[in-house]
């Protein structure tokens, strides 16, 4: 480290203090402004000083600079230590639990955040060892810990201290004797003041990563050796979040790489090697790595880094730089490498074989065969007229190279390869799914390999198939080229079909063997306000977006005299940010919202804060405000996701589609040519409604200022930014979708009475919804940004089975979702495997409407994704209308995009999705959109 990072650790140090949580500040500030500093705090600045304050620390503060001469940066000062020593203090642990006592004083509030989550950490302690070497030339190498039962992980570079490659596998190496293997032991004991340990020998090593894969290793632990109570800690499901509170549980060394070992003392209490808790906060995140301010040494490399809320895995920490940044594998990347040692340790009994598909009906061979052992028998039987992909493992029938099938065989010998199953089971699928994970565990180019269904010219078969999921398909030549052998095309007589790795497959939240998602929500039902189906008199304007959005928003705005009630989950768009300004500028008019905070911003959008702020300028006491309160410690599940505006107690708005610029942008393609030419193409597809009576614009109110109550009664809500994902802009562009001219549609305005049932979530959604679908009697027509059928929780179910219900009864259903590139293959398999007919599934680009319409006499508008916490968890508005007239212009609509967009076909020539780095500050590479990761995922 030079002089000048000095400076990098006053950047960091500040960095850290603002990640802290709001009780650690507090911390840091008070010890600041102390008048009567510690005495520790005197010792460790000035070996801080010395270490890194260059030439100015060895002068005199009054010393005069000659004219001239750089003397660096300035020297370390309080806060850079404080910062440090309380923001990311190091604690004990004793008998598997935190010795909460053991760190300094100051750090007051680390201490009472980690008494709130002892037990969520605790619990994980039994699951964390040293890991110990005998015959070497040191006494351990780092900290591995359970990550499935009888495995640990730990870091490539702590592994390869003792672990060499040798044939297809890996084995000890030799030791310091220069005769006997280098013995391994996990110590999941080894604490401070402890003289007992908790040893548990190595018997294996499964995996180590490659040089350029992560910085993993995975080991065997000997059977029948872990003792009650030991468990395999869990791989966080979420993405990780910037300033979410973590620790880093280890045994730090005295490391002699750190740069000052004096200043390692004043940190780490004297204590090393054995068992400690650092605690921090994650400072970034990308699909690469985790950055995080835990303080840590080399002994640290394989601790594992937890979520402190819940004890659940974020990443393994491999490296740091002291007071810089320390740096971890996330838990997607862990997931997907726990996959391979998976496959590597499932049992293959008997002979492998690689060999022509003789029922393929490709005619006679004359290609060569050759078998060899490793040490399970391996035949290679290459037929040069057979037919095959030129892709990496590409659809079957194109020509180019020989075929490839690979099986495993049960004991006995020459058992010949199975026949090629024109029509395989799922349960056949399944267990060829499980031969290739064991077979291709060590492909760095495999990301996923999962049940599913073979696609022909981008549309699904009814052929069942192992879907190998990879970072990008390459030409034949281009796989030789580095090295890598074609993907087989059949495994255990089940048909292969490559494919690009969707954002479930890249961050790991599609195996199987994962947590199963739950959903939450504390949201108390409200009898005061019923949701009760009423007539509704009054003026309306049903309308849809992009032709009429905001057209109609606009006016809707500028009539308030009064006051202004808004619950919404995204808020950016400039015109939509002017509109409201405009609509309470004068003196009288209040303005009430409930916004949840972090959404994604589009290109010239304002940021939520920003819109927020901009609205306090202008009202102050006028503006009443509160974030939604939504995760783990709030009212609703994961999003405040509803879409209301109420003006003047009298009228309100309701709609699919945020206040954004692609759901409100500033075009009106209806009365402008120049915006007609490229509105449908550009901008969403939303369904709204306004709507002037005063009896149901005052319902809506009431939840929504009951909301607004709520959630500023509700602590540690937390203000959390949503995960984003970087996906192809291709996908915006039509070309799978069939060309016409766009068609807009002008607004359906009326004064009458309408019977309209109001729907909320948590509230009422499924109760209402169900029957209303049941209800049909001919056909149902279901447009909606999601469809989910994987994650599917009791009351979703009952909604997809009526749905089901319907369609195979002989009702016509059909069934419009958005466009995702990479995941529509998901969502179109997983939907036949539930057992939807997918020619009568439709998908499209900017699709973001919610709507159900049924028999033309009735339809079901508003903001409620098909997803377990749209239908049931979280915040959400719709409207029944049971009124023909309104029916049948939705359903106008909905013919005229399901004849537009054509049957589902995939683009298997996208690249593969990129997650955003944490915070969402960084723009989306050349060629990519920014998509929230939980929309991508249809959750």
């Amino acid at each position: 480290m030079t002089v000048e990072d000095s400076q990098r650790v006053r950047q960091v140090a500040e960095q850290v203090a603002a990640a802290s949580p709001p009780d650690v500040q507090a911390d840091i500030n008070a010890l600041m402004r102390s008048a009567q500093k510690p005495g520790w705090l005197d010792e460790a600045g000035r070996a801080m000083n010395v270490r890194y304050g260059g030439m100015r620390a060895l002068m005199n503060r009054d010393q005069p600079v000659e004219e001239g001469v750089d003397i660096g940066p300035p020297p370390v000062g309080d806060l850079e230590t404080i910062v440090f020593a309380v923001g990311t203090p190091v604690f004990l642990v004793r008998n598997n639990a935190i010795d909460i006592d053991s760190a300094r004083e100051e750090a007051r509030a680390w201490r009472r955040i980690l008494t709130d989550n002892a037990a969520n950490l605790n619990r994980t302690m039994v699951s964390i060892g040293r890991v110990d070497v005998t015959n070497a030339d040191r006494d351990y190498a780092g900290t591995a810990w359970v990550i499935d039962d009888g495995l640990v992980v730990t870091n490539r570079h702590v592994a390869n201290l003792f672990a060499e490659a040798s044939g297809t596998g890996f084995k000890f190496k030799i030791g310091f004797d220069a005769r006997h293997e280098i013995g391994v032991n996990i110590d999941f004991l080894e604490e401070y003041g402890n003289p007992a340990s908790d040893e548990v020998k190595i018997e294996r090593i499964v995996w180590v990563a490659p040089e350029s894969g992560p910085d993993v290793a995975f080991l065997k632990l000997q059977q029948a050796s872990s003792p009650v109570g030991r468990i395999k800690l869990d791989l966080a499901s979420e993405a990780p979040v910037r300033n979410l509170p973590v620790a880093a549980i280890g045994y730090p060394a005295s490391d002699s790489r750190f740069s000052d070992q004096r200043l390692a003392e004043k940190i780490f209490g004297g204590v090393f090697t054995k068992k400690r808790l650092a605690v921090g906060n994650l400072l970034a995140a990308d699909e690469n790595r985790v950055t995080h301010s835990c303080s840590t040494l080399g002994g640290n490399s394989g601790s594992p880094l937890l979520d402190i809320g819940t004890g659940r895995v974020m990443g393994l920490h491999y490296s740091g730089t002291e007071f810089i940044e320390n740096d971890a594998v996330p838990a997607a990347v862990l997931r997907r490498c726990l996959q391979r040692a998976r496959g590597l340790l499932a049992p293959l009994n008997g002979e492998i074989i690689m060999s022509t598909n003789e029922g393929s009906g490709s005619g006679a061979g004359g290609g060569g065969k050759v078998t060899f052992t490793v040490p399970l028998k391996i035949t290679v039987e290459l037929d040069s007229a057979a037919l095959q992909s030129p892709l990496a493992g590409g659809a079957a029938g194109s020509p180019s190279g020989p075929s490839v099938t690979v099986s495993a065989a049960g004991p006995g010998g020459n058992a010949p390869p199975p026949s090629p199953i024109a029509m395989p089971t799922r349960e056949q699928v399944l267990a060829a799914v499980r031969t290739a994970r064991s077979l291709l565990a060590n492909r760095d180019d495999v990301v996923a390999i999962k049940p599913g269904y073979r696609f022909e010219k981008g549309e699904i078969t009814d052929q069942r198939a192992v879907v190998i999921a990879v970072n990008r398909k390459l030409e034949l030549g281009a796989l030789e080229a580095r090295g890598r052998t074609k993907l087989p095309d059949y495994i255990d007589g089940v048909r292969t079909d490559i494919t690009v790795a969707s954002a479930e497959d890249l961050f790991g939240l599609g195996i199987e063997e994962a947590g199963q998602p739950s959903w939450h929500t504390n949201y108390q039902p409200r009898p005061d306000l019923p949701l009760t189906r009423r007539p509704v008199n009054g003026k309306f304007v049903i309308h849809t977006g992009p032709d009429a959005s905001w057209p109609q928003l606009g006016p809707f705005l500028s009539k308030t005299r009064r006051s202004l009630v808004v619950a919404m989950y995204d808020f950016g768009a400039t015109n939509v940010a002017n509109g409201v300004l405009n609509a309470v500028k004068g003196q009288a008019e209040t303005i009430a919202m409930v916004l949840q905070m972090g959404g994604k911003v589009h290109e010239g959008d304002l940021t939520d804060a920003e819109a927020v702020a901009q609205i306090r300028d202008a009202k102050g006491s006028k503006f009443d405000f509160a974030p939604a309160s939504v995760g783990r410690n709030g009212i609703f599940d994961s999003a405040y996701h509803i879409k209301v505006a109420v003006r003047d107690h009298s009228a309100m708005w309701l709609s699919s589609g945020n206040w954004q610029s692609s759901n409100q942008p500033n075009v009106a393609p209806l009365t402008n040519k120049d915006d007609a030419a490229s509105a449908l193409r550009l901008y969403n597809r939303e369904w709204h409604a306004i709507l002037e009576d005063a009896g149901l614009s005052k319902l809506f109110e009431d939840h929504i200022l009951r909301d607004l109550e709520e959630a500023k009664t509700v602590t540690e809500a937390g203000l959390v930014a949503e995960q984003l994902v970087f996906l192809p802009a291709n996908l915006a562009v039509d070309t799978l979708e069939a060309p016409q001219k766009p068609r807009y549609f002008e607004p359906l305005t009326g004064e009458r009475t309408i019977d309209v049932q109001p729907i909320l979530t948590p509230d009422n959604y499924i109760d209402t919804v169900l029957p209303f679908i049941q209800s049909a009697r001919s056909r149902i027509y279901f447009q909606n940004q999601s469809f989910n059928t994987k994650t599917v929780g009791d009351g979703y179910r009952r909604l997809l089975d009526a749905l089901l219900e319907k369609q195979t009864s002989g009702l016509d259903v059909r069934i419009i979702f958005r466009s995702f590139g990479s995941e529509d293959r998901d969502v179109i398999s997983n939907a036949k495997d539930y057992g939807f007919d997918t020619n009568k599934i439709r998908k499209q680009k900017n699709c973001h409407t919610k709507g159900i319409i049924v028999d033309s006499e009735a339809v079901l508008m508003g903001s409620h994704n098909w997803t377990t916490a749209g239908t049931g968890f979280n915040r959400d508005a719709s409207l029944i209308f049971y009124d023909a007239e309104i029916a049948k212009f939705y359903e106008e609509i909905f013919l005229y995009d399901w004849n537009r967009i054509g049957p589902a076909r995939i683009d298997e020539n996208l690249p593969p999705p990129v997650l955003a780095p944490a915070g969402g500050e960084t723009a989306p590479p050349s060629g990519y959109i920014a998509v929230p990761l939980s929309m991508a995922l249809g959750r």
